[in-house]
């Protein structure tokens, strides 16, 4: 009798200890884009490597594991070297098909286990190697390499070869244009050297016409004198005659005076004396006064200085209306005209060169006159050459407003008017300076201004605008 406990685990107990033998039977092969051409099949039994085409990548291995005891349920697992990462469980699966295989290298391997979960690691390989299409193959590369570097040494010397023959088309337009420059060059020499001919001849036709201007200035000034003596002479007449006619009594009365103071007769001396004082006394009264007169005929006749001094516009107009009418009616003995003056005796005086003021009167109030006298030629028995001159202050600014009755400006020739050398007088009559050395004077002169207000017909109005601060 034996005394002793047999245990054991029901679990631990195998059958089947030995592992399967594992073949990989057989390696199919085929085109994966192309199905309609066969498969082709490699029987596996003692070869371990094939290779093939690159366009013939999709592969199936058929695998078995050898054992007989119950063979339905050995199972298997695979890897394809330098595709799967790891081992893939097949379970009793015995095919797996790769699809389009890259070039390269691989090696299956497949093991198996039997029943009872036996395996056997060792398990059996296959090499596969899936050739380069021709395309990627070395001497293909080299092959590309000496046809790029061909295709690039052929477009290098293409391209020199246009290169020089661009360069010396190029050259030969630079000789050209360089021909062209230089006949173009001596051509502008030549034009600049006429320029040079032509502009100092404009230089010296604009020097005589600077002296042409100039005299034609002078010409309007003495013009200007002329009109102005005229009317000096006019006014100067009256108080020489009564000089003249005083003297002459005055001699009488002289000897008058000596014959009574002979014969003792004291009284009429006496008388005779007091009347030799009175006229002595108008005598000098009208001496001065054409003293007076032969002043302001040489204070306009003198040079402006462009000094400015406080000025009576009021004093001044009157002077020189009185001046241009007498003037006028020197000229021309028939003519006569109504005055109509508008003075403001509280406007202050301005602050003005009356030597320049006085000619811008002077030439307007000529005008004035003219333009009347000229009307009375051929207008109506009834129609009365008026002429109105106003002084009034404005918004900071003395008016002289000089407005006459004549036939007005045309419309055409409005904007004219105050240009150099422009007149509407007949030839030698005017030298179209007048209106334009006024502007100058007023606008530049004064900072001032000039405007013409003109119905053709009816007659024109002269507005002159003066600051008066």
């Amino acid at each position: 009798m034996f005394n002793s406990v047999l245990s054991f685990n029901p679990d631990e107990i195998k059958s089947n200890p030995v592992a399967p033998q594992v073949q990989v039977e057989s390696v199919v092969y085929s085109n994966p884009k192309n199905t309609e051409k066969a498969e082709h099949t490699i029987k596996a039994v003692n070869v371990t490597t094939t290779t093939l085409p690159y366009d013939q990548n999709r592969v199936t291995f058929n695998y078995v594991g050898l054992h007989f005891v119950n063979p339905a349920q050995n199972k298997y697992a695979y890897m394809l070297e330098n595709y799967d990462k790891d081992w893939i469980q097949a379970q009793t699966q015995r095919s797996v098909t790769y699809n389009n295989l890259a070039p390269g290298s691989y090696i299956f391997k497949v093991k198996a286990a039997n029943s009872d979960g036996v395996w056997n690691n060792k398990g059996a390989t296959y090499r596969i190697i899936i050739e380069s299409p021709w395309w990627s193959r070395w001497w293909a590369w080299v092959l590309y390499i000496v046809v790029f570097g061909s295709a690039v040494y052929g477009f290098i010397a293409y391209r020199s070869r246009r290169l020089i023959a661009h360069n010396k088309i190029l050259e030969e337009r630079i000789a050209i244009r360089t021909h062209q420059l230089s006949e173009a060059n001596e051509e502008l020499h030549s034009k600049q050297d006429e320029i040079t001919s032509q502009r100092d001849q404009l230089a010296e036709a604009f020097d005589d016409l600077k002296a042409a201007q100039k005299q034609l200035i002078q010409s309007e000034k003495m013009a200007s004198l002329g009109e102005l003596t005229a009317g000096i002479a006019h006014e100067i007449q009256n108080p020489l005659n009564f000089v003249n006619n005083f003297s002459e009594v005055s001699v009488e009365l002289l000897e008058e005076l000596t014959e009574e103071a002979k014969a003792g007769h004291n009284g009429d001396v006496i008388a005779i004396a007091g009347n030799l004082t009175q006229n002595l006394q108008k005598i000098q009264h009208h001496g001065k006064r054409a003293d007076a007169i032969v002043k302001g005929m040489l204070q306009h006749s003198l040079t402006t200085s462009g000094h400015k001094e406080p000025t009576d516009l009021n004093l001044l107009a009157n002077e020189y209306l009185r001046l241009a009418y007498h003037g006028m009616r020197a000229k021309d003995k028939s003519f006569s005209a109504e005055l109509v003056t508008d003075f403001d005796e509280k406007l202050s005086k301005v602050n003005a060169v009356p030597q320049d003021i006085g000619r811008v009167m002077l030439n307007v109030f000529n005008n004035a006159f003219y333009v009347v006298n000229q009307k009375a030629k051929t207008a109506r028995p009834e129609y009365k050459p008026t002429v109105e001159v106003r002084i009034a202050q404005q918004n900071g600014s003395a008016l002289i407003t000089v407005k006459d009755n004549g036939s007005g400006i045309p419309d055409s020739i409005k904007d004219k008017i105050m240009q150099p050398f422009f007149t509407t007088k007949p030839t030698g009559e005017g030298t179209g300076l007048g209106l334009s050395l006024s502007y100058d004077i007023v606008v530049k002169g004064h900072g001032g201004d000039i405007k013409i207000e003109s119905v053709e017909g009816e007659g024109s109005e002269f507005i002159i605008s003066l600051p008066n601060n």
